[in-house]
Formats: C-alpha cells, structure tokens, sequence
C-alpha cells in the first residue's frame, strides 16, 4: 500500500508522522507543493486546481490512498477531487464542535470561511502569514513568537485551543506560554485512526519515503523534521 501527503510545506509533516505511527503503509510519497505555499490565503477556485493536480500527480506515482496533511486544502477542495480521481482521498477538517469552554480556534483565513458555526464561547483567530512565517524559521522560533505574541496576548484566559493548521503545531510550545491554561486540540491523529481502519492493513515499521516538491528541494530537512517528529 502506497499513500500520498500532500501540503503546502512542512505542516503536512506531522500528518505523515501520525500515518507512519499508526502503520498505515509500506510506502509514502510527500507531495510539497512549495510553489504555491501558503494555501491560506488563496481563494476556493485556485486551491481545487491545486488540489486536483496534486492528487494526480501523486496518482500516477503510485499512491493508493491520498491525504491531504492540510486543513484548508481539505475543507476548500476535498469533495471536488474526490470526484475527479481514482484513489481515495481523505481530509483534515477542523472540529469546533470539539471546543466546550473558554476557547480559542486557530485556523488561515481562507479555512475560517468554511467552517461551521462557531459558538459564543470560541473566539476566532486568523493569522495570515503564520504558516509562511513557521515554515521559513522551523526549527527555530523567533520570529514566529514575535509574530505570535501580540495575537495571542488578549486570549491568555482560554481553556481550550484548536490548531486548525497543521503548520501550527510547530508552535505549540510558543502557543502554550501565552495560554499556559489551555488544552490544545489538531485532529490529526484522529485523522491518521481513520486512515487506518479504512486502508488494508500494513504492519511496516520501516516504510519507504519518497520526497516530491514543486519548489525549492529541502529534503535533507524535510527528512529531519520528520525524523525529530517520529521520536
């Protein structure tokens, strides 16, 4: 069994690294698709192309199943490629619904135009140039704490985060200090659970990885990333 990750940059890492932990395949293709980073900002009609080209890009590489490691590819473009391509393609979709107290829901822009209704109790965030920001830096996180803190400042009281980018998992750690009380949601394990119980099973624990990018080659970091991501 063959699965292909696909997103705009290293995000999509941390889906691939919930896959490969839960032995969904022998093998992987990640699809960084660089060219076009970040997909947050991009409207409906560009990121269904994307998306479909992706997928069969990663089609004819082999893949049996496809995963988007992207919120807002999945919510803007999931049930369009679905129709249009052969393997089966699941998705990331943020889960509000999961928020109960004082909450605060992290998600691109374009990815908060599809969401569901948010409740009184969960405050929207937004941030445009976050995944970019996180991408460029990684591991480091200077410049994603300063772009960070002055967003985050008037939230400090949140019970509850939601993560709905999987670029920002990368900053967890800086997310935790400004809400030091707050339980953090993503949904990709969640997400790599269901891949799992609907794909054949496979009991690899050494897959094969193959690195694709549509822009700048970075697959010794890439491979780091995700090795740091494995541990």
């Amino acid at each position: 069994m063959t699965v292909g990750v696909m997103d705009s940059g290293i995000g999509g890492l941390n889906v691939l690294a919930a896959l490969i932990k839960n032995r969904v395949a022998d093998r992987y293709i990640y699809l960084s698709d660089g060219a076009n980073l970040p997909y947050g900002n991009k409207g409906g009609g560009a990121l269904k192309e994307i998306a479909l080209a992706g997928c069969r890009d990663l089609a004819e590489r082999g893949a049996n199943a496809i995963v988007f490691g992207c919120n807002t590819l999945s919510v803007s473009a999931l049930d369009y490629v679905r129709k249009r391509v052969v393997p089966p393609v699941f998705g990331l979709v943020p889960r509000p619904d999961l928020l109960c107290g004082r909450a605060l829901m992290m998600t691109t822009p374009t990815t908060a135009l599809y969401l569901p209704k948010i409740e009184k109790n969960v405050s929207l965030l937004t941030p445009a140039e976050l995944a970019s920001v996180i991408d460029g830096e990684y591991p480091k996180s200077e410049a994603t704490r300063a772009y960070l803190s002055p967003l985050l400042l008037p939230y400090g009281d949140c019970e509850e985060a939601y993560l709905g980018c999987t670029h920002y998992l990368y900053a967890t750690e800086v997310i935790k200090r400004f809400l030091p009380h707050a339980k953090i949601y993503d949904g990709v394990e969640h997400l790599a659970a269901l891949v799992r119980a609907v794909l054949p099973p496979s009991e690899s624990k050494n897959p094969s990885i193959e690195m694709v990018f549509t822009g700048k080659k970075q697959v010794e970091r890439y491979l780091s990333v995700l090795s740091s991501l494995l541990k």
